[in-house]
């Protein structure tokens, strides 16, 4: 659980193999989907889909900020 904007929400990142990418989805405390990174292994681009109006920009800011982090693929060469 993580604690945004004084709201519970929990994180979930997974691999999409129809899409040929990866996501960060977020849910709210009633499991309702409130948004998703998705990154695409196909043009290397990320986009952010929300899926409920009027989300605080403190939890838009953290979804684009851990997903930077934890969904591109790490290149090796470049560290």
């Amino acid at each position: 659980m993580i604690e945004l904007a004084g709201r519970n929400y929990e994180a979930t990142i997974g691999s999409d193999v129809q899409r040929d990418g990866m996501y960060l989805e977020l849910a709210d405390q009633y499991e309702h989907i409130v948004g998703e990174v998705f990154f695409s292994d196909v043009d290397e681009k990320m986009t952010l889909t929300l899926s409920q109006p009027d989300v605080p920009l403190e939890v838009v800011e953290w979804m684009i900020a851990t997903a930077k982090v934890r969904l591109p693929p790490t290149d090796p060469v470049a560290g």
